[in-house]
């Protein structure tokens, strides 16, 4: 499984969304409030949803699991978006 995907699963698990992650290289992320989930695949260095929309980019996984959050209407997290060095 791609490190980069489990980083992903590990920020949307900090808004609370509940994630499966499959051997195929993608994750679902599901609000149990509102029954709301969505796929994320990889494509090349960006991930996206089986409609070919983008959420970002490799490396910027908090980033993406914001915007994946905001899709499913969990608490969106505020201050820094990615990990500071």
């Amino acid at each position: 499984m791609d490190t980069e995907l489990r980083k992903l699963a590990d920020h949307l698990r900090k808004r609370g969304l509940h994630v499966d992650l499959d051997d195929t290289g993608s994750l679902r992320a599901t609000n149990s409030v509102n029954d709301l989930a969505e796929h994320i695949a990889m494509n090349g260095n960006h991930y996206v949803t089986p409609f070919g929309y983008e959420i970002g980019e490799r490396g910027h996984e908090a980033s993406c699991a914001e915007r994946i959050a905001h899709m499913l209407a969990a608490p969106v997290q505020t201050g820094l978006r990615e990990d500071a060095p």
